[in-house]
């Protein structure tokens, strides 16, 4: 094991809670998977470093604790090393497995098909039917799910029966749905990576198989006729129609598809309403608020237990935009405390800070703009445009001209896109010019106006435009 494999084992340990331990150490005690003790010694002495969030020491160190009676051996060591990775990724697995009642019992037919245990076999294909008819979801992984199980039966009777009913009509047809919710999930997701990114991406046979996929038989299948609408939504002009659709399939068929599916659902559709904002389209604001309300209603926005900063951003701006401040402030509070900790307070007091300043509360958005962390950046900027705007609110002018030169040498000094570089410049000299503007010369405004319109880049240009 060479050095970057050592690490790889210490970060593996790191991610390790108590229980996992716990239940790993019972996998070192057994002789069934280890016959040298000192593999389980090295397990009990990196846990207590990692317990004790100390930094892991170096390996002659490491090596007089688990060998104290010899002299350093380091390939003694790596071997020793290698092995525990090992086991803990034999441990991972055999989690996986369990977790996996499917695949276990795919597994295991599979294991009695080949041991030609027909009784066996035929008992667990009966209660492996039970368990994929019962469970609720009938999303992509059920019908792959499916799928396995029907070419297992499939491979039992071409070896075992002598029958021509190998259920080959069905298979056909999963094999059909299963190949179109994949491709269309799929494409959802190139779509959204190629607006962010700029990227073109070549969608294959999908664009020859619309027509197929629209016909009645296939839109009856929840999993595809979602992520069909979806595609629909967004790459069509007339994307709302299939919006629409869209939003009334997945709210009828909600327990059909697990958490982290409904939060991509949900934030396909999001994605989809804010691009119609920007575009001008206002009424879509209040489609982007419920939205959120809903997903946050079933915690469909919760990973882990945990919220996004990104996301939780994202919900207060749409609040503050429909102007429901008394409900804000609720989420605020009672989300704070599942922002990851290392940035909860700053995004707590950017948030605070944003809400106040739609207030007209200027004095305490000053406040918790204060109390904003450095980590993260766009926040800092958004902070920053803030401040300009409370200074020029108040008109605080010596201050605000304080601050643009400032907020000009941060920017200078950061590693910021291009996009913000340009967006935020803008406005700052934009913002100066409407400062040192004469009041009551009307060819002046007329021409910051034009100005302000006119510039490509601008996210203030609606708080710009109504300053002028």
């Amino acid at each position: 094991m060479n050095q970057a494999e050592n690490y790889k084992l210490y970060e593996t340990i790191q991610t390790l809670d108590k229980r996992e331990i716990r239940q790993i150490k019972r996998v070192l005690q057994s002789p069934f998977f280890v016959l040298r003790n000192d593999v389980g010694h090295l397990f009990g002495i990196l846990v207590k470093y990692h317990l004790k969030g100390k930094a892991f020491p170096k390996k002659e160190v490491i090596f007089e604790k688990v060998f104290p009676e010899k002299t350093f051996d380091y390939a003694l060591l790596r071997g020793t090393m290698s092995d525990l990775f090992e086991l803990i990724e034999e441990y991972f697995l055999i989690q996986k497995r369990r977790n996996g009642k499917l695949k276990t019992r795919y597994l295991l037919a599979e294991i009695y098909r080949e041991r030609k245990l027909p009784k066996a076999y035929q008992s667990v294909v009966k209660k492996t039917a039970t368990i994929l008819e019962r469970q609720s979801l009938r999303n992509e992984f059920y019908y792959q799910q499916l799928l396995d199980f029907q070419l297992e039966e499939m491979n039992f009777k071409v070896k075992n029966q002598r029958t021509k009913d190998f259920n080959l009509g069905a298979i056909s047809e999963t094999i059909d749905i299963v190949f179109l919710v994949q491709k269309l999930k799929h494409a959802c997701t190139q779509i959204t990576h190629q607006q962010v990114f700029k990227t073109e991406y070549d969608f294959g046979l999908l664009p020859h198989l619309l027509p197929i996929i629209a016909e009645e038989k296939y839109l009856k299948i929840p999993a595809v006729a979602i992520y069909y609408y979806c595609y629909r939504f967004l790459t069509d002009e007339k994307g709302t129609v299939f919006f629409e659709k869209f939003k009334t399939t997945l709210f009828q068929n909600k327990s059909l598809f697990d958490v982290l599916e409904m939060k991509e659902l949900y934030l396909f559709a999001i994605n989809f309403c804010i691009r119609k904002l920007n575009q001008g389209k206002r009424n879509f604001s209040h489609e982007i608020l419920e939205l959120y309300k809903d997903g946050l209603e079933a915690n469909y926005f919760l990973e882990n237990g945990m919220l996004s900063r990104f996301t939780f951003n994202n919900i207060v701006a749409a609040g503050i935009f429909m102007e429901e401040f008394d409900w804000l402030e609720k989420i605020i509070e009672n989300y704070s405390e599942k922002l990851e900790e290392e940035y909860r307070d700053s995004t707590v007091n950017f948030n605070l800070a944003r809400l106040e300043y739609t207030r007209k509360n200027y004095g305490k958005a000053m406040l918790h703009l204060q109390k904003v962390g450095s980590k993260d950046l766009v926040n800092n900027l958004i902070s920053k445009t803030l401040l300009m705007r409370i200074y020029y609110e108040l008109e605080e002018y010596d201050s605000l001209f304080s601050h643009l030169d400032s907020f000009q040498i941060y920017i200078r000094r950061r590693e910021v896109s291009d996009f913000h570089r340009k967006n935020y410049m803008n406005a700052i000299r934009l913002v100066k010019k409407l400062v040192a503007m004469p009041e009551l010369d009307k060819e002046t405004k007329e021409a910051l106006k034009k100005e302000i319109e006119e510039e490509e880049i601008l996210t203030e240009r609606e708080w710009l435009l109504s300053k002028v």
